[in-house]
């Protein structure tokens, strides 16, 4: 008998339920993994935004800006007779944007700029969401996510110079748009709107494109103009109303029927606008009074101008063309290191076109010129011109900053010279051989060797082979490393790869110990380095001015070595000097000054001398004479010139122009100064030494020199050489690499101590007795003529393999040169040589 359970049946469920149950599990299942996926992408979002995002809004250029959009900038100087600031230079806005106010501007183009670009501007608060939100849609579905920006978000962009169209790029211009508005009203923010917008032609801002379409002020501008000005700026190219006036008119249409459906027009006013028939003229956006008037900043203002818009950029990340605005608009207080009374001397002998007369190229260039003044005492540079003759604009290229030049043998104090006496490698009367290196390289510029010589000669008279032996005790790699970053030579090369594939470096025997550098060097580093010897070793990075200060009174930069005080009353205080490291013992300084000096009393610089003033300095010529140098001091300034032609050619004068333009500067700046002389308060004792093996000299020593030696450093021997059986003839004249003068070479026993009673000649320096700058007035015709001989004979010679290193092949070496390098330098041909060994 079959059982029955006692418990009812389970009723079975139906399938529409079961479908139902299982639905809603799944759908509650990725509900709550979407939930959870939204939380998790919200925490690493407010984590990016807080980490990164925000962090970058706070750095950002549109936040930092001052509110201030129409102040005039001041650079002043200070003046030691009212023991006040002075104005040097009222800044405005640069040539091809003038600035507008608010209050100026057509109400009308105020109105046609909200209705087409944001009509929503006055209720948002720097985001339209609504747009925004559509182009996150037009993101999500392929289409561009461009497009939702407000005017506030487009004047960030215009400011940081942003433009690329990525969502993390948009969510930190959202983010600055906010901040922006929560510190600027409408008002400033269409002000700067239309002032920085680009309108086509070259014109920033809508003054400068009125101008330019129209021949007017804004000011004066009816609706139809305000409508096709506002136009261009969507698409300056499509709608360019000379290139293409049916596309600009069809714009011009769409803001005027935008501006009366949102009611800034009336239909009859929108009508009698589109109806209008607008007359583009060809006016000028140039609006620089200064360019008729001939009044133009001067060299040392325009340096500032570059130096104070670089230090922004630099310290707070600005764009160039935002720190730029600052600086012509943003009432800064500009103070400035010039020195007026320095700068008039450098601005008699610069702005003299005579100085350099019958000096021109074979082209007929006029023979050009650069000088840096720099303070001994503070570092700061005081003085400077970019050129010879009257300026001619603004901002244009200043050849005291921007022109890097081979330096010759002006490079051989800073690159092996100061370097051997700091590892202890030298002393002035240290015996070097004054012969090849290595297979005939290099030459001197009397074409052979005179055997043994002292250092204090060698570096007197420039010998080219003494140079190389003794960097090659300091090594390639430690001199190159020593001047870039003690001696911040920036524009030395490692290793540069020219398009064609050659690889050069100025990390060789050639350009370190004969300033065969693959650009060169300027001026304006170039003197802050010597000034090195000067100040005991101490080096100061070269500075134009102390601070700056913005209309609210915060201090924006500062030099190292500087505090500022700006009172209550916004009067500004600025107390201090200039601070740096030091890199050189006093010693040091105290040997090459003194080696420097013989250079000026018997050596390559005797025109250089000054009445009543200590000069040390170093003379410089590369081997096909393009670019001559003088870089010295006296005890109270360090001045460096370069002079040359802007396309690269040969300078053919009797004299060092550079040695003579540095003389006629210095002499005026040293009127009236009291001689203090070189380390007067070392204690040095006077030692004869013999110039053959360096010892004391004894009765026997047939060639002696007397130097000034520290405590500890005399020679530590005395001479055994024994009288030699044929006497030396001084021979400065004939080793004279550069400019040494006639009659150096027939007084030099008598000029002062440190010099020599006397050497010996040579057959091939009696033979080969050509100089570079052929400026021994002494030398007979014959002589003269052997300097294009001497100098083809040291070319081919010059490219000897030296060791470890190999010498790029000059001429293709100067081709690819050019061709790499050339086209980003303004205003001047490269020389046609990387060797620049000088003669």
């Amino acid at each position: 008998m079959k059982q029955h359970s006692s418990q009812p049946s389970k009723p079975k469920r139906s399938p529409v339920k079961t479908f139902f149950k299982w639905f809603g599990l799944v759908c509650g299942t990725l509900v709550l993994i979407g939930a959870t996926t939204i939380a998790i992408l919200c925490c690493y979002g407010a984590s990016y935004i807080q980490d990164t995002i925000l962090p970058e809004v706070a750095n950002s250029n549109v936040t930092l800006l001052a509110s201030s959009t129409d102040l005039s900038s001041v650079i002043y100087y200070y003046d030691e007779d009212s023991d006040s600031y002075e104005t040097l230079e009222t800044l405005y806005a640069s040539e091809n944007r003038e600035w507008i106010s608010y209050e100026d501007i057509p109400e009308d183009l105020l109105n046609a700029t909200v209705a087409i670009e944001d009509k929503r501007f006055y209720q948002h608060n720097g985001v339209d969401w609504k747009r925004t939100a559509a182009a996150v849609v037009y993101m999500f579905t392929g289409q561009s996510i461009q497009g939702g920006s407000t005017i506030t978000q487009q004047l960030i962009k215009n400011l940081t110079q942003q433009d690329e169209v990525t969502v993390r790029r948009k969510v930190v211009e959202i983010f600055e748009a906010l901040e922006y508005e929560k510190t600027h009203t409408k008002q400033e923010i269409l002000e700067w709107y239309l002032n920085e917008i680009y309108l086509g032609r070259g014109c920033y801002g809508v003054k400068t494109a009125a101008q330019k379409y129209f021949g007017k002020d804004v000011e004066d501008l009816d609706l139809a103009e305000c409508a096709a000005l506002i136009s261009i700026t969507n698409n300056p190219s499509l709608y360019d109303p000379y290139n293409h006036p049916e596309n600009n008119l069809s714009r011009r249409t769409l803001v005027l029927e935008q501006m009366c459906e949102q009611g800034y027009i009336t239909e009859e006013e929108r009508d009698a606008a589109i109806a209008e028939e607008l007359v583009f003229t060809t006016g000028s956006a140039d609006s620089d009074d200064s360019s008729s008037s001939g009044d133009y900043y001067s060299w040392y203002t325009d340096a500032v101008i570059k130096q104070v818009i670089s230090d922004l950029v630099d310290t707070y990340g600005y764009d160039e063309s935002v720190a730029n605005q600052m600086v012509f608009s943003g009432g800064l207080k500009i103070y400035s290191c010039l020195d007026p009374d320095i700068q008039a001397d450098v601005d008699e002998i610069y702005t003299n076109t005579e100085n350099v007369s019958g000096m021109e190229s074979y082209s007929g260039d006029q023979l050009q010129s650069a000088i840096t003044v720099v303070d001994n005492e503070t570092g700061a540079v005081v003085a400077l011109a970019g050129g010879v003759g009257e300026k001619v604009g603004n901002r244009i290229w200043n050849r005291a900053t921007d022109t890097v030049r081979q330096p010759g043998s002006s490079i051989k104090p800073l690159s092996a010279y100061s370097q051997a006496l700091e590892n202890g490698d030298i002393l002035p009367n240290t015996i070097v051989e004054d012969s090849a290196f290595k297979d005939g390289w290099p030459k001197n510029s009397h074409g052979g060797y005179i055997g043994n010589v002292d250092v204090m000669y060698a570096v007197a008279q420039s010998l080219n082979t003494v140079a190389v032996k003794v960097l090659d005790m300091v090594g390639t790699r430690n001199s190159y490393n020593f001047l870039t970053e003690k001696f911040q030579l920036s524009s030395l090369v490692d290793n540069y790869v020219g398009t064609s594939g050659k690889v050069y470096s100025d990390v060789d025997y050639s350009p370190l110990a004969l300033g065969g550098l693959t650009n060169g060097v300027s001026t304006y580093e170039m003197a802050a380095a010597y000034s090195t010897f000067s100040r005991g070793g101490e080096y100061i990075t070269p500075y134009l001015y102390t601070a700056v200060v913005n209309s609210e009174g915060e201090v924006l930069l500062q030099t190292e070595g500087y505090s500022v005080d700006v009172d209550s009353t916004g009067s500004v205080t600025v107390t201090g000097q200039g601070t740096g490291d030091v890199i050189l013992s006093t010693s040091t300084c105290f040997y090459m000054t003194e080696m420097l000096e013989a250079v000026v009393t018997e050596g390559t610089g005797t025109n250089a001398a000054i009445d009543g003033m200590s000069v040390a300095g170093k003379t410089g010529t590369t081997d096909d004479d393009y670019d001559r140098w003088f870089v010295g001091y006296t005890p109270y300034y360090t001045a460096a010139v370069w002079t040359g032609y802007d396309t690269a050619s040969k300078i053919s004068s009797s004299t060092n122009p550079a040695v003579i333009l540095w003389q006629q500067v210095m002499s005026l700046v040293s009127s009236g100064q009291a001689d203090v002389g070189f380390n007067e308060d070392m204690v040095s004792t006077a030692v004869t030494y013999c110039t053959k093996c360096g010892g004391t000299a004894t009765s026997k020593s047939s060639s002696t020199r007397t130097a000034l030696f520290l405590s500890g450093d005399e020679p530590g021997y005395s001479c055994t050489c024994g009288k030699s059986s044929s006497s030396k003839k001084d021979t400065s004249s004939d080793t004279d690499d550069e400019e040494t003068e006639a009659e150096t070479t027939t007084t030099q026993t008598e000029t002062k101590t440190e010099t020599e009673t006397s050497t010996e000649t040579t057959t091939p320096q009696t033979e080969n007795s050509g100089s570079s700058d052929n400026n021994q007035s002494s030398q007979t015709e014959d002589n003269q003529t052997t300097d294009d001989t001497t100098q083809d004979d040291q070319n081919d010679d010059t490219e000897a393999e030296k060791p470890e290193e190999t010498k790029p092949d000059d001429d293709t070496t100067q081709d690819d040169q050019n061709d790499d390098t050339e086209a980003e330098k303004p205003e001047e041909t490269k020389p046609d040589d990387d060797e620049d060994e000088e003669e």
